[in-house]
């Protein structure tokens, strides 16, 4: 499977990744980021998007943990 976003890019050249197939959730696909500071959590983001692509325009809700 091969998919993109639109937009201007490619002067810099181009990103190709892996495809991983991910679940949708009422017409939504959620992707889940994680950070380590020194090998601990610091905190998750769930960025959602109405395509398999999450792009700028994705809603993003960040998690932080103390």
């Amino acid at each position: 499977m091969m998919d993109h976003t639109a937009g201007p890019y490619g002067a810099e050249g181009f990103v190709y990744q892996a495809t991983a197939r991910i679940a949708e959730f009422d017409g939504a696909y959620p992707i889940i980021g994680s950070w380590l500071i020194d090998g601990v959590a610091a905190g998750l983001g769930i960025r959602e998007s109405a395509t398999p692509v999450t792009d700028h325009s994705s809603g993003f809700v960040p998690h932080l943990f103390d």
